[in-house]
């Protein structure tokens, strides 16, 4: 399985940070944990309560910046609650410090529109610390969008674009 180092980087605390980097707790936790284990829907439980409340307090605000990236980059194909866009786990990077990494098969496919070509499937995947919006693409990873930034909406270049 191929990974995706992904940086992270100290940042203001906020409540959506706080909030979901409970739910990458939560997720690593249930992760670490086989269907046999006792803990098990406890682990599950928590999560999807945690999930809930998320979607509940931070959903309006997320969900009106993933209308926006679905508009410019991914029109016509659903807008899904924000938790569904997460990595199942989030493990800290064994090759660089200050790291995630994620497999690529993590995020929500979606079909990338790229103008004057044809649309090319990738991920899309929300990311803490600081909170983003990631496009995978088979190629390699953009963010899309940041809390550090959140007036900037990025546009996404095909990789062959950067060659130029």
């Amino acid at each position: 399985m191929y990974f995706y180092g992904i940086k992270y980087i100290a940042v203001k605390t906020n409540p959506i940070e706080d909030d979901l980097l409970q739910l990458v707790t939560l997720r690593n936790r249930l992760g670490e944990l086989g269907y046999a284990d006792p803990e098990y829907d406890e682990a599950e439980d928590q999560l999807l309560e945690a999930e809930d409340a998320f979607n509940r307090e931070h959903g309006s605000y997320l969900e009106s910046i993933l209308l926006q990236l679905h508009q410019a980059h991914f029109p016509g194909q659903e807008v899904l609650l924000p938790t569904a866009y997460m990595a199942a786990v989030y493990r800290d990077s064994v090759v660089e410090e200050g790291a995630y990494e994620l497999p690529m098969d993590e995020g929500v496919l979606v079909d990338w529109e790229l103008p004057n070509r044809t649309s090319r499937k990738a991920k899309l995947v929300l990311v803490p610390t600081p909170v983003r919006w990631m496009l995978f693409d088979g190629e390699g990873l953009q963010c899309l969008w940041s809390i550090e930034e959140p007036n900037e909406y990025r546009n996404p270049l095909a990789h062959d674009e950067n060659a130029t």
